[in-house]
């Protein structure tokens, strides 16, 4: 008989602290009362001292469910921030480079230059007609068909004029002297690299 009225008193203290009808319907499912906004799970234990227990709602995986994936994404946005950050460093070199390499005064005369290179005064004439055609004395001009070409020659790729001085990428001079041994190695002289020329508007 205790038992019973132990019962009841918790159903009526549960009503008014949980705020759940139960003296209408008592078919009322947890199904039901889960739906609802702050529902609580209910369990009778008809064997034990406490007749009713009450079970709040499972709560979140913390960690799981928030931690991780905010971690996650903070994680993927500042890799995305360094490589942006990356990339604008290298696209700053890059203008940093070729603004140095514009930026270079270069002294004399184009015989000056072919003097200096020690080409025979004799062929400056064939000289002039080639490197004029190839690059417009453009001791920087690059091909603009992209192929690689570079300098007044236009020396393919621009790192076969490096034997001649680490300058070559601004050097008219060395430049010069990787022309005059290409004509010389590869035509014979500077006049057969001009009849090569002008047959086939290249060299």
């Amino acid at each position: 008989m205790r038992n019973i009225s132990q019962f009841a008193v918790s159903l009526v203290l549960l009503a008014s602290q949980v705020q759940i009808p139960f003296l209408g319907d008592m078919t009322a499912t947890a199904s039901s009362s889960q739906a609802a906004v702050g529902a609580y799970e209910v369990k009778l234990n008809t064997n034990t001292a406490s007749a009713i227990e009450v079970v709040g709602q499972k709560q979140p995986d913390y960690d799981a469910e928030v931690l991780i994936p905010l971690h996650a994404k903070q994680a993927d946005l500042a890799a995305k921030a360094a490589a942006a950050k990356k990339a604008a460093a290298r696209s700053k070199a890059r203008k940093v480079v070729i603004q140095t390499v514009l930026a270079v005064q270069i002294a004399g005369s184009h015989a000056d230059w072919m003097r200096a290179a020690g080409i025979a005064e004799s062929d400056f004439g064939y000289v002039d007609y080639i490197i004029d055609h190839e690059s417009g004395w453009g001791v920087t001009k690059s091909n603009y068909g992209g192929s690689g070409a570079y300098g007044l020659g236009q020396a393919l790729p621009a790192g076969k004029m490096a034997k001649f001085g680490s300058d070559y990428l601004t050097n008219p001079v060395t430049q010069l002297r990787w022309a005059n041994a290409y004509a010389v190695g590869s035509f014979g002289s500077w006049a057969n690299a001009y009849n090569h020329w002008i047959a086939r508007h290249s060299w």
